[in-house]
């Protein structure tokens, strides 16, 4: 049984006495009966927006309609807002874009399950006693730890809403469930519908996907049902493309589908591992080599986020990422040389490159002693000897240096900080401005 506010099952127990059963339905249910944590609660019943309202109000329950068409309303419930769907039966048009032609308010659970996609996510659970309600048999897969269709054609669940098949990868993944043979099937022959949903709903999708559990499975997934030229298509051509054996197990695909998987569960971290290599089959069809792959796979992976709406904050840290991956592969910079690139980097952009060093070894498929480490300790002595990671960290400002050197604002100006920065950074007790007031004359 659901844990829910008492509040909750007050609401519930007055509207059955006026003969409505409300029923909390959907993941929330699924997740109670497998042990999960329960997270938002979604409620429905036969009831009309308007209807609801005015229950709702003669009971001094805040109710607000956020989408008349669909029968969605809001409640305020001891200091929790609950969303509330009117039982519902919807037509699509072609195409998977998810776009209703037609809704007609309904009176049966058993019809509004029809239109959800999965049978565990059918599930309907009475407010007011816990009397559970399964018109698609979703429990029995709940037990068998399976994903079907809440239809017996599955082609009729994911053609109203080509996301489902992204779903479809999401739930499996993170549920540890199999996919049902026929709706596998179906998702593969349906693939292409995802080239109707919007960009941001994809993105939404696959936020979820790379950073839930199993990501490396979930990918896979992605690719053998056929979504990544609907999702990631610039990612197609790293399939299957062979790569040195000593360096790497596997192909440009599968290693960055393997480095995602090794990085901390932080979108940015999964998205920087997930593109890292995505620049190498141009590198190899323009260059004839790979040298130059982080700086193609930086403009590749712009592209790709940019499409997919990510903020701006976010496509430049992980542009960056991608962009300095190589650097210092063959662990042959100095301390020296390591101290200036952190400083130049700054404190979050050296966090992200050493995680992405890692996960890029760790994902090759061989066990490496060299994870590194190195890049940790020479960060680890910059942060406990204060050095700077900054121009702003410095014990001197632009006017300090203008005034001491007796020259106007300007690009020199910038260009004796930067110095100054670089060499704190080997040097950070001489962050003093009477050492930087000498030092400066230097860089004239």
């Amino acid at each position: 049984m659901l844990p829910l506010p008492s509040a909750l099952r007050a609401f519930a127990e007055a509207l059955n006495n006026d003969g409505v059963t409300l029923y909390a339905v959907g993941g929330c249910v699924r997740d109670a009966y497998l042990g999960r944590p329960v997270h938002d609660i979604d409620l429905c019943s036969r009831l009309k927006p308007d209807e609801l309202m005015r229950f709702a109000g003669e009971r001094g329950i805040e109710a607000r309609i956020v989408q008349q068409t669909l029968g969605t309303v809001l409640l305020s419930i001891d200091g929790q807002t609950f969303e509330h769907t009117t039982f519902r039966t919807e037509s699509y048009g072609a195409g998977g874009a998810h776009r209703p032609d037609s809704v007609r308010f309904s009176d049966s659970p058993q019809i509004d399950a029809m239109r959800r996609d999965f049978s565990v996510n059918a599930l309907y659970e009475s407010v007011a006693d816990g009397t559970l309600c399964d018109p698609c048999g979703g429990m029995e897969d709940l037990n068998r730890r399976v994903l079907r269709t809440t239809t017996d054609d599955p082609a009729l669940i994911l053609r109203d809403d080509g996301l489902r098949i992204l779903r479809l990868v999401r739930f499996a993944t993170a549920l540890g469930f199999s996919v049902d043979p026929d709706t596998w099937t179906a998702a593969q022959a349906n693939a292409a519908l995802l080239g109707d949903v919007a960009w941001e709903r994809k993105r939404d999708e696959l936020d979820r996907i790379l950073c839930g559990e199993r990501v490396f499975e979930a990918l896979t997934m992605l690719k053998e049902v056929g979504a990544l030229p609907y999702l990631l298509p610039e990612c197609l051509a790293c399939d299957g493309m062979a790569q040195r054996k000593d360096h790497h197990k596997y192909d440009v695909l599968t290693h960055m589908f393997h480095a995602c998987e090794n990085t901390p569960n932080e979108l940015c971290y999964r998205l920087s591992a997930l593109l890292h290599d995505v620049g190498k089959p141009e590198a190899k069809r323009r260059d004839g080599n790979l040298y130059a792959h982080d700086l193609y796979g930086e403009r590749i992976a712009r592209t790709v986020l940019e499409r997919l709406r990510y903020p701006t904050a976010l496509i430049d840290r992980v542009c960056v990422a991608i962009r300095a991956h190589m650097f210092d592969l063959t662990e042959s910079a100095t301390d020296a040389t390591l101290r200036k690139r952190f400083a130049a980097w700054g404190r979050e952009r050296t966090e992200d490159l050493i995680v992405i060093r890692e996960a890029d070894i760790r994902g090759s498929g061989y066990k490496l002693g060299y994870v590194a480490e190195r890049w940790r300790r020479v960060y680890a002595q910059m942060r406990e000897e204060g050095a700077p990671f900054s121009e702003s960290e410095l014990c001197v400002s632009g006017a300090d240096i203008m005034e001491e050197l007796h020259i106007p604002a300007g690009e020199r100006v910038g260009r004796i900080k930067r110095q100054l920065l670089l060499h704190c950074a080997v040097h950070p007790k001489d962050n003093r401005k009477d050492v930087l007031k000498r030092r400066m004359h230097d860089y004239v």
